[in-house]
């Protein structure tokens, strides 16, 4: 089912890469043959195969069209020799991507498939280097590897830019996956060791350590204990307990690879336009050499082999039964206080969680769903899904989140495919800690009342609708992803053959069945999987004094460790790991990464556009002296920008607007329609209203300007924009970037557009500021505080922009979570006393940033196709409409160009010439520590320097760059990266869960002035301070070449999809103002093919070096109070930063278990949504990353 994204319990992050000793000579069948030279096509394009055909090793299975989308096309094949299956979903886009999948049973908490997924990514066979799969990679026009562990199967993705790459590639990773090294050397730095200091460490312990006492993961964890007795494979923790870890061993990583990584239980699922000859020629010759190498026991496995899942023990299904039958020893016990009155039909368990704010928990409610292949009941759980909980007007939302004493923030209702049979989930944020075991018991009255007093068909007809308008809308914006689901689960679990899997993909047909549901099927429904049915509750409840004890275990356990090894002991660790990392270090052969050719530009395939702006171009900050705009015709017209042309035609003769429109016209079967209003006017004591104003607009009643004046009150807003529109949002910020702007979005299929812009014109200028429901907005977002408080990386931003902007000035940091921590709650007391006071500010603030002459229009996607050539009267119906009734004079003559301001104007002195200011904070709920540095950078797309920053940049960020391998390899960040801020004119170096941010930052330093040539070389440092072992870092051709790859691929991903590019084509054009206009990136690309590495050593000097030197440079950072006495003492003393404390306020009206206030994206700029919305391409925003670049996330 395409809708239904699988659920991943862990997503895991393979980072550092090792050496072991091999052949490196290339053998007849080996992988390596593909590396080389991609498999060339047959003169004459090949006949479409038939079910049946056997092309080489490889056999069609099922070939099929979707019956919706029929230019989307899926086939599989399966080899006759070895068993290794291909799976091939075929549509057109820029990119292409590749799943390699296995599923992966594992009936302990060792964590081996987890561990073992990063041990894949240290080497194999023919490529034993640390870091070769992502440095080649790097040249695909890829951006590195990726993976992810999950409860049934681990995949091993790539995505490129190029056929060519592509293909080339997927030896090289096959390579990997069945053929790793997995040395002694590399369990030691990757997986689990103590280091010098008598600390635990290890990548994957690290990472387990961040995350094994998270309520996330705690309620999961106690949920399959709940669930599954011992012998199911469900059970397990794949990700790996600490105390699992500490004694696993290298051997037993083997066994389990020799068993499970085999080519019989292996797919290669690739999305993406590419030849069929060369697809196949490819996979033949990876099958070839799994024969060659001794690596195929035969097309069903070695005898004994069991299905995982689907033949073991695992496909029981569970029974949930809260009577004393259902008391199994292996299964987690139910809490005391209700074992006295036992509920055959309800299980409940409580698991702590360490938390210094006691007041908000979460609840997790699970029941045994359908049975595997019950297709129709599992897509009418997923449209019931909708109808409960996707709006503010569904029943769960209504009666749960939308009132001023909300039961929680927000509510998920899901479903996961399992052996047996599934589970159908229901988690609840933000629940008030007191109310925790109450919760399930309202939820079950609700779903009684609704299964008794009836389904509203009416609304459950447009659920039905909306899930199929979203389908569709996902095979657009989320192409590759939403077929890599449904392919990998359909390995996973359905028929070997295939024959499942048309059937699995025909969502809308389902839907067509659905239609015909009466309520009572609907009412059963609910009694049968809800109501009737046995429920497993876990409570989340958070626990200051677990916190203290976590803590003071761990600090026990390394004492009683460095008392039993003694300073010999822990020398001889030392000494151990220095000698797995020289191993794991060797560099990779130049003449390997310069051997593998770097493909053409021209194996892109770039969409299309066409564009053009009605009325007065906007002016930007972007815009720099001698510019001269580049949106009338610049020599790269379209034949798309013709035939926009053509069909705007006819109206460009009627009355002008007061406002500028700008249409991009690309292949789809949506439209986007935009409203950007720059909030410079907005007065300083309004501008954290925004957050309010926005968080409500689309669930306030409103009046009608469409002539009829009929008022439609909160529920027919949400209803009908149910109906009308595929998803909505609001919020500061255009495209990842210039948040000092509001941005209103719609999105329509293309036969509504008039629809979109009425909804516009009446949310924005019809809405009524109802008391009520402002209250309800608050008491959410209050609710919602201490949870966000917990972000420590939101946290380290929101710091740096109290640093960098003038709050008086900046709509992004008036509605960050620092200021709504004191905000929001004031503004509840206020909405409480004085609620027509908060009303008429709403009004002013309307008055002053809502209008047409202040306003930019967008609209993207099929405009020729939206029906008729009235793409200009909804318009004009607006300006006249709005201008009624404001009464003012919105006439195209009087109205000046639209400011479109940049983050630099709103800047505050310190921002603009960033100098040794230091702003540290401490969390209680963090254990490692985020931090950013920032100093001056180019600001302007048009600055000379900017192509070859964008070149160092990208080689200091690259997966095994010089600053990944002495920061990342050496245990001191999980992530380090550098981000240009074109728009505030800054760069910015961010670390991500460092142990000590100072130390991190001080061994980058380093290495950037090393490189730099600024800094003469002595050797690099640990996290345990020793010396790592590492040689001088330094940048060669071969690092630049790479980059400028990587580069192609970044720039292709930024415009991959149609909305995508559409709204690339008008941030370029009306926002970033660059050079070329459209076409940015090309013309990026274009400049940075004539970077020299002498270019690259002079900006390294100029722009990189600066924001290490306290000079030059301010800091932010957010860590634990244990070492932030440390870390301030660090950047005092040794660095010369003048640093200073913050102390994070008290949220206000959060109550705890007794009833007591308790203490609780760097800005909250009051987003709502209607739907899954998506993230904007090549993103300005700090929050749209993980750790500053793309990775193994």
């Amino acid at each position: 089912m395409l809708l239904r994204r699988l659920c991943c319990s862990l997503s895991s992050t393979p980072r550092s890469f090792f050496v072991a000793p091999s052949n490196l000579a290339r053998r007849h069948n080996s992988f390596a043959t593909m590396a080389t030279a991609m498999p060339s096509a047959n003169g004459h394009a090949s006949p479409p195969p038939s079910l049946g055909d056997v092309r080489g090793n490889m056999k069609l299975l099922q070939s099929f069209a979707l019956p919706y989308a029929p230019d989307m096309k899926v086939q599989k094949w399966k080899s006759t020799r070895t068993g290794l299956t291909l799976v091939w979903a075929d549509f057109p886009s820029p990119l292409l991507n590749a799943y390699m999948t296995v599923p992966t049973e594992i009936f302990t908490d060792s964590g081996v498939p987890h561990t073992l997924e990063h041990l894949i990514f240290l080497g194999s066979h023919d490529y034993p280097y640390k870091g070769i799969l992502d440095s080649l990679a790097n040249r695909s026009f890829a951006s590195g590897t990726n993976a992810w562990t999950a409860n049934d199967h681990t995949a091993y993705t790539i995505t490129t830019a190029s056929s060519d790459g592509f293909l080339r590639m997927l030896p090289v990773y096959a390579d990997h996956l069945f053929r790793p090294t997995i040395t002694d050397a590399g369990f030691t730095t990757e997986v689990y060791h103590v280091d010098g200091k008598g600390h635990d460490a290890g990548v994957v312990f690290s990472e387990m350590q961040g995350r094994e006492n998270t309520s996330g993961d705690l309620m999961e964890l106690r949920m399959q204990r709940s669930l599954y007795p011992e012998g199911n494979a469900y059970r397990s923790e794949t990700g790996g307990l600490m105390d699992k870890l500490r004694v696993l061993t290298a051997q037993e990583i083997r066994d389990y690879h020799a068993k499970y990584y085999a080519p019989h239980n292996t797919a290669l699922v690739v999305t993406g336009p590419l030849p069929l000859a060369q697809l196949i020629d490819t996979v033949n010759s990876i099958d070839d050499g799994l024969i060659a190498a001794g690596k195929a026991p035969g097309p069903s496995g070695p005898p004994g082999w069991l299905r995982p899942f689907l033949e073991t023990p695992s496909a029981t299904p569970p029974i949930i039964d809260g009577s004393l039958r259902g008391d199994l020893p292996s299964l987690t016990p139910i809490d005391a206080d209700v074992a006295s009155s036992r509920d055959p039909l309800r299980r409940q368990t409580t698991v702590e969680f360490p938390e210094e704010d006691e007041s908000m928990g979460e609840v997790y409610i699970s029941w045994v769903g359908p049975k595997l292949g019950s297709w129709i009941e599992e897509e009418a759980i997923s449209v019931l899904s909708t109808y409960l909980t996707d709006s503010a007007v569904s029943p769960v939302q209504r009666a749960f989140v939308e009132r001023d004493d909300p039961l929680c923030t927000d509510v998920y209702l899901s479903q996961e495919s399992k052996a047996g049979s599934g589970i159908i989930s229901a988690l609840f944020t933000s629940v008030p800690t007191a109310k925790l075991a109450q919760l399930d018991g309202e939820l079950l009255a609700l779903l009684k009342k609704i299964a008794k007093e009836g389904i509203d068909m009416q609304r459950m007809q447009l659920c039905i609708r909306r899930d199929r308008v979203k389908l569709m809308n996902h095979l657009e914006t989320k192409t590759s992803e939403s077929f890599a689901d449904v392919l990998i689960q359909d390995h996973l679990y359905g028929d070997a053959g295939g024959k499942d899997l048309f059937t699995c993909m025909d969502d809308v047909a389902r839907y067509e069945v659905l239609a015909g549901w009466t309520s009572a099927q609907w009412a059963q429904l609910i009694d049968r999987w809800l109501v009737c049915n046995a429920r497993m509750v876990v409570l989340g409840k958070p626990s200051k004094t677990l916190q203290k004890s976590l803590r003071k275990d761990t600090k026990a356990l390394e004492k009683k460790r460095k008392a039993a090894l003694g300073e010999e002991g822990l020398k001889e660790l030392t000494e151990k790991l220095d000698k797995a990392r020289a191993e794991n270090d060797r560099p990779i052969p130049d003449e390997i990464l310069s051997g593998f050719r770097i493909p053409s530009e021209e194996s892109i395939q770039w969409i299309q556009s066409g564009r053009r702006l009605i009325g007065k171009a906007p002016v930007s900050d972007g815009v720099v002296e001698g510019q001269v705009s580049k949106i009338a015709d610049d020599g790269q017209t379209t034949p798309l920008d013709k035939v926009l042309d053509d069909h705007l035609a006819p109206e460009l003769d009627g009355p002008q607007l007061p406002f500028p429109i700008h249409f991009t016209q690309v292949p789809s079967a949506f439209l986007t329609v935009s409203l950007v209003f720059p909030t410079t006017h907005l007065a300083p004591h309004l501008r954290p209203l925004l957050q309010l104003y926005l968080s409500t607009l689309f669930s306030l009643p409103l009046q009608k300007l469409d002539g009829s004046a009929a008022t439609l009150s909160y529920e027919d807003v949400v209803r009908g924009l149910d109906d009308d529109t595929v998803e909505y949002d609001a919020g500061l910020g255009v495209g990842g970037g210039f948040a000092e702007n509001v941005c209103i979005e719609v999105k329509v299929e293309r036969n509504r557009y008039a629809e979109a812009v009425g909804w516009l014109r009446d949310l924005l200028w019809g809405s009524q500021f109802s008391v009520d429901r402002l209250r309800v907005s608050v008491a959410k977002t209050t609710q919602s505080l201490p949870e966000l408080k917990r972000d420590g990386r939101g946290i380290s931003w929101s710091l740096l922009r109290s640093l960098t902007h003038d709050e008086g000035k900046s709509s992004n940091v008036s509605t960050s979570i620092l200021r709504m921590l004191e905000f929001m709650p004031a503004l509840s007391e206020r909405l409480g006393s004085k609620p027509e006071e908060v009303v008429g500010e709403l009004e002013e603030v309307r008055r002053s940033v809502f209008r047409l002459d202040n306003m930019v229009a967008a609209v993207g996607g099929d405009v020729v196709g939206s029906g008729g050539k009235n793409a200009l009267q909804p318009w004009r119906q607006l300006a006249e409409s709005v201008a009624a009734k404001q009464q003012a004079n919105n006439s195209a003559s009087s109205a000046s160009p639209v400011h479109l301001p940049w983050s630099r104007s709103v800047l505050t002195p310190l921002g603009r010439q960033p100098s040794k200011t230091g702003l540290l904070a401490s969390l209680p709920t963090v254990e490692s520590s985020y931090a950013v540095f920032t100093s001056r950078g180019p600001n302007s797309y048009a600055h000379p320097d900017h192509p070859a920053l964008v070149v160092t940049v990208a080689m200091l960020n690259a997966l095994e760059s010089v600053l990944w391998r002495h920061v990342r390899g050496a245990g001191l960040a999980y992530g380090a990266s550098l981000r240009i801020d074109v728009e505030a004119g800054q760069l910015h170096f961010s670390l991500y869960r460092a142990p000590d941010s100072a130390r991190a930052f001080q061994e980058a330093k380093r290495v950037v002035q090393a490189v730099a040539g600024v800094r003469e070389w002595a050797g690099s440092k640990g996290k345990d301070g020793k010396p790592s072992g590492l040689p001088a870092p330094s940048f060669t051709q071969t690092d630049l070449d790479s980059a400028k790859s990587l580069l192609h691929y970044n720039v292709a991903e930024g415009v991959s999809t149609v909305s995508l590019c559409a709204g690339e084509v008008f941030s370029d054009e009306l926002l970033r103002c660059a050079p070329a206009g459209r076409g940015r990136g090309r013309a990026l690309l274009s400049k940075v093919a004539s970077v020299t590495l002498e270019d690259v050593q002079r900006v390294l000097r100029e722009w990189v070096c600066p924001v290490f030197e306290a000079q030059t440079s301010i800091a932010a950072i957010v860590g634990s109070e244990a070492r932030m006495g440390e870390i301030e003492k660090c950047l005092r003393e040794q660095e010369g930063y003048e640093v200073r404390r913050k102390t994070l306020p008290i949220v206000k009206g959060a109550k705890d278990a007794k009833g007591e206030e308790s203490s609780g994206d760097e800005s909250m700029s009051g987003s709502e949504s209607g739907s899954e919305s998506e993230s904007g391409s090549e993103s300005e925003s700090e929050e749209s990353e993980v750790d500053g670049k793309k990775g193994k996330l």
